[in-house]
């Protein structure tokens, strides 16, 4: 498939950032989600677009398209496990340890993203906001929700534990 785009440029533009690409991935992504999946996704979809020469910051685009990706697939997955559990009947599954991760992956992609961004990769809020497609101002309030709801959770783990 001709994308009118250099398939060496593409790689070259690719091969330096695509390790970052992908944690950001791994971390926005639901748990079920290969996070080269996203990642290829994105490519894919800037390509498709005809926007690869026009973008000016590739790895804030692809960033955005990897986040909006990962929203798409965790909503896919909701309506798959609504159908399941639907057509089966009830089966209880009972977890043998608390998993921080598992609060991590109740929190939406976006917020994901966020936390990702300021905690692990230490962004200032007004740039990981614009990486993630939202306002500085929404970013501080969904960072300060998401950490009080993470605090909470691991208090409430800890008085039961």
């Amino acid at each position: 498939m001709d994308f009118g785009v250099d398939a060496d440029e593409v790689s070259a533009v690719l091969r330096p950032i695509y390790l970052d690409l992908r944690r950001f991935a791994a971390v926005v992504a639901p748990i079920e989600t290969e996070p080269d999946d996203l990642v290829q996704e994105a490519v894919v979809r800037v390509l498709v677009s005809g926007q690869w020469s026009k973008v000016r910051d590739l790895r804030a685009y692809l960033r955005r398209t990897i986040v909006n990706a990962a929203s798409n697939e965790r909503r896919r997955l909701v309506r798959q496990r609504t159908a399941f559990e639907r057509t089966v009947p009830e089966i209880t599954l009972v977890a043998t340890y608390p998993s921080d991760f598992a609060d991590l992956g109740r929190l939406e992609p976006v917020t994901r993203g966020l936390l990702f961004l300021v905690e692990v990769e230490r962004y200032p809020i007004e740039e990981a906001a614009a990486l993630v497609g939202c306002t500085p101002v929404a970013a501080r309030a969904r960072l300060s929700r998401a950490r009080k709801k993470l605090r909470l959770e691991l208090e409430h783990e800890a008085l039961d534990g």
